[in-house]
């Protein structure tokens, strides 16, 4: 039976991260599963493509850190390999006294975090930047933006594949079950044909399946809530040219339905929130209503005729609905033989602090 000394299970865009950042040290001994064709087709693949600067989380949470982290380590990475970006910046906007209040305590909370360049307009300054946004004051992060995400998984697949990484699609994990020194997994191939194989090292980083795989690996597992965003696209000019978010819900559940303007300079609204008991990808048409009531407390010149349904996805939460914050989870499980690497609940800001929960994971094998 053929034997790994570690295995990352899912190639979205944190387990290709965690792939490039060990592979130059393991080479063959190195192992990367994926249950689709290709890499990132679930969370990493449906999502704003934003660079997130770590305001919103609390400090000294993962999320902060690693955000923070991941944050300058990805536009090095855009400079250093060309991949497409922008730093667009982005305006979190305040449309009553109350969010005003809101907005000074993120900056405060933002700059505990290490978020630079942070600054509070008035709603002049913030006209100045956006005519058309309406707003009574604004928090401005210079450093927020945008990145090809698919140009950026691309590039952790062929640094980790270059570096002799064994990489598998069409791969499911069906079973774990820990032995005395090594893991043995058991799984389905494309043609539905079962094999195993054994590791001392499991990382998982399966996204919406990873807590059926650590419970299948007898380990005490929270809760995962599916988390649908539903997103709509804007025909037409894009009337701004920053990323613009309203201040997020006192509730702390999502950052309110937002604007983002891709690489080729389209707008997109969202995503909203809604909890699903299984992953649903379909686009509800009769939400365009609600989004455009939402977007015109902050763009109250929204032609809401040009919101036409785009895309949605799915955020692996921990956060159920009437629950208060939860932080990623990455924890170090299993014996002095073996390593269970669990890594739960990683949404947003899970694409910006990638390359940060790669070298976090690298730090602790000692890599």
């Amino acid at each position: 039976m053929e034997k790994f000394e570690v295995t990352i299970i899912g190639a979205g865009i944190v387990g290709l991260a965690v792939a490039a950042r060990l592979a130059p040290k393991l080479k063959e001994n190195l192992l990367l599963v994926e249950r689709h064709e290709s890499f990132g087709q679930e969370t990493s693949s449906r999502n704003s493509e934003v660079i997130h600067a770590g305001i919103y989380y609390p400090e000294n949470s993962l999320k902060a850190r690693l955000c923070v982290s991941g944050n300058r380590r990805i536009y090095q990475l855009c400079q250093k390999y060309d991949i497409a970006h922008r730093r667009l910046g982005k305006l979190i906007v305040a449309s009553s006294s109350a969010e005003e209040t809101s907005l000074i305590e993120l900056l405060k909370r933002g700059r505990r975090n290490g978020a630079a360049n942070l600054k509070l307009l008035s709603a002049a300054e913030s006209r100045a930047l956006e005519p058309q946004v309406k707003t009574r004051a604004a928090l401005f992060s210079p450093d927020s933006g945008i990145v090809d995400s698919h140009a950026l998984m691309r590039l952790f697949y062929h640094q980790a594949k270059d570096s002799g990484a064994v990489i598998a699609f069409h791969t499911e994990i069906a079973e774990i079950k820990p032995l005395d020194s090594f893991f043995q997994l058991n799984c389905a191939g494309q043609d539905q044909t079962s094999f195993s194989f054994n590791t001392k090292t499991v990382i998982n980083c399966a996204g919406l399946d990873a807590a059926r795989l650590s419970r299948s690996a007898g380990l005490t597992t929270p809760a995962i809530h599916y988390a649908k965003g539903t997103y709509f696209s804007y025909s037409g000019i894009s009337p701004l040219s920053h990323l613009v978010y309203p201040a997020p819900p006192q509730s702390g559940h999502g950052l309110g339905i937002h604007a983002t303007i891709d690489l080729g300079g389209r707008l997109r609204f969202g995503p909203d929130l809604q909890y699903c008991v299984q992953p649903d990808y379909q686009v509800d048409a009769t939400r365009r209503l609600q989004f455009a009531a939402a977007i015109k407390r902050y763009l109250p010149t929204l032609d809401s005729r040009r919101l036409a349904p785009d895309m949605a996805g799915i955020r692996p939460r921990l956060q159920g609905p009437d629950d208060p914050f939860s932080d990623f989870i990455i924890r170090q499980e299993g014996t002095a033989a073996t390593v269970f690497f669990n890594l739960l609940g990683i949404e947003s800001p899970g694409l910006t602090a990638a390359p940060a929960i790669a070298d976090e994971i690298a730090t602790r094998l000692n890599l």
